[in-house]
């Protein structure tokens, strides 16, 4: 493993360590419900979004894939995009034609893509095209797989895989990124 990964995992194990205490000191107030309550998951949008309109938020392309297998997608790619707290993190794009397209073929092929129980294999995986960047190393000597993207959102037409260990972290690192696409600002 590379000086450098190891480094971006532990910064992120502290991160997430300082946010879950501030969030047990903050109790259980109507400000996180209020904050949970105002990011919707899935999401129409009043127009159809491209790859330019995500890149349009410092969102940087790293790998195009072969959309074939990808039920109905038009573009499937990965990047990073620089959180206002957390620094870089990936967020996997694809485009659908339409909102009621991106929900109903694309929500399978998100679903398994990300979660503590996604494919993270070639043989398992529904498209397996770009499987390898949908994983994380942890552990020492070879260490487990575990799944690069603890959730997804969709935005009107896009599918987003959103970074973080787990569906909380994933979402709650992806509000700001959905906010910018959407042209609002980010907390």
């Amino acid at each position: 493993m590379s000086k450098r990964f190891l480094i971006r995992i532990l910064s992120l194990a502290a991160l997430s360590t300082v946010g879950s205490l501030l969030m047990m000191g903050c109790g259980s107030g109507s400000s996180n419900s209020e904050t949970e309550a105002s990011f919707q998951r899935i999401s129409d949008f009043e127009r159809l979004l491209t790859i330019a309109d995500v890149e349009s938020t410092g969102w940087k392309e790293t790998k195009t894939y072969d959309v074939e297998g990808l039920e109905n997608a038009e573009a499937a790619q990965v990047g990073f995009w620089k959180h206002p707290i957390v620094g870089p993190l990936d967020f996997e794009i694809r485009v659908y034609s339409d909102h009621q397209t991106a929900v109903d073929d694309g929500t399978p092929f998100a679903e398994e893509s990300s979660g503590e129980d996604a494919a993270l294999n070639a043989t398992t995986a529904m498209w397996d095209d770009g499987v390898r960047d949908r994983r994380l190393m942890v552990g020492q000597g070879g260490g487990t797989q575990t799944a690069k993207f603890g959730d997804f959102v969709i935005l009107g037409n896009l599918v987003i895989l959103c970074q973080g260990r787990n569906s909380e972290q994933a979402l709650e690192q992806c509000e700001p990124f959905v906010n910018q696409i959407m042209g609002e600002d980010s907390e």
